[in-house]
């Protein structure tokens, strides 16, 4: 009877000032609901696994259904400690580009980097030796899962045909030592192998630039790209780091290194369509 009479009376209310107070005795036109307390918080609605969202439906590419008239839903999910909106095809994790958990997205970090070391005389050469290698072990306070298993024992290889969004960013340390003037291109280059026999194809090169005078002490530079592709089920894919110098040289030396921190350097997947 109770939990009837505290319905009327909310309704009697939202009728006389169309909004609902919670909390406070002051309405306004404002808002259709208002909640006002200093001592106590709102739960809004929560599961346990993504698997008991609304409209979840395992047969479904995105494993949700369309619905437009839950466009701008709000849930918690307690497994992974993040809230999840609903754009009106599926539900999406607050912290992206991939969230902690994110059931079709993988975002791996580096296990182990390289070195580039560079020779400058107005051209500057510079010896890129190799990839890093993105394996590090999955770190949900670093945001780093694998939940696509693109993870193989020495390569990062789909499993799945379809269409991705490839998103990767690496970052360089170190700097150069000399009397030098000019410009650093720090490039970073996306390559697929198709199958195991072919060679490695470039997807996408992305540039970004660092000024030098007598000493390049700027700290940390970062290269980042975003890419859709098609890709196979069995394709690798690697991050080709490449430095050049162009500038006025006396002569210099520079040593440059990838940054292992998951926040500079990672490379990340999420399948959009599978085939």
């Amino acid at each position: 009877m109770k939990k009837i009479i505290l319905i009327v009376v909310l309704l009697f209310q939202y009728g006389l000032n169309a909004q609902v107070v919670i909390g406070d005795n002051i309405a306004s036109n404002q808002n259709i609901l208002k909640v006002k307390d200093g001592t106590k918080g709102v739960i809004l609605p929560y599961s346990t696994t993504f698997t008991a969202f609304p409209k979840y439906d395992a047969a479904s590419s995105d494993l949700f259904s369309d619905y437009p008239n839950l466009v701008g839903g709000l849930i918690y999910n307690k497994a992974d400690d993040q809230y999840y909106k609903y754009d009106g095809f599926a539900w999406n994790p607050a912290r992206q580009i991939q969230g902690i958990f994110q059931p079709k997205g993988s975002r791996l970090g580096i296990s182990s980097g390289i070195t580039i070391p560079c020779l400058a005389f107005g051209l500057g050469i510079c010896l890129s030796l190799g990839a890093p290698v993105y394996l590090a072990p999955d770190n949900k306070s670093q945001v780093l899962v694998d939940n696509l298993l693109l993870k193989n024992a020495s390569s990062v290889t789909v499993k799945q045909n379809g269409m991705y969004d490839i998103a990767a960013a690496l970052g360089f340390t170190g700097g150069s030592v000399g009397a030098q003037l000019g410009v650093t291109e720090f490039k970073l280059t996306l390559q697929v192998k198709y199958t195991p026999a072919s060679d490695w194809e470039t997807i996408i090169t992305k540039t970004n630039y660092s000024l030098i005078f007598i000493i390049d002490t700027q700290g940390s530079k970062t290269s980042s790209f975003a890419q859709t592709v098609s890709l196979p089920a069995g394709a690798e894919l690697r991050v080709v780091p490449t430095i050049t110098t162009v500038g006025g040289s006396g002569g210099s030396l520079s040593a440059y290194g990838t940054d292992s921190n998951s926040i500079n350097s990672y490379i990340g997947a999420r399948l959009i369509k599978a085939y």
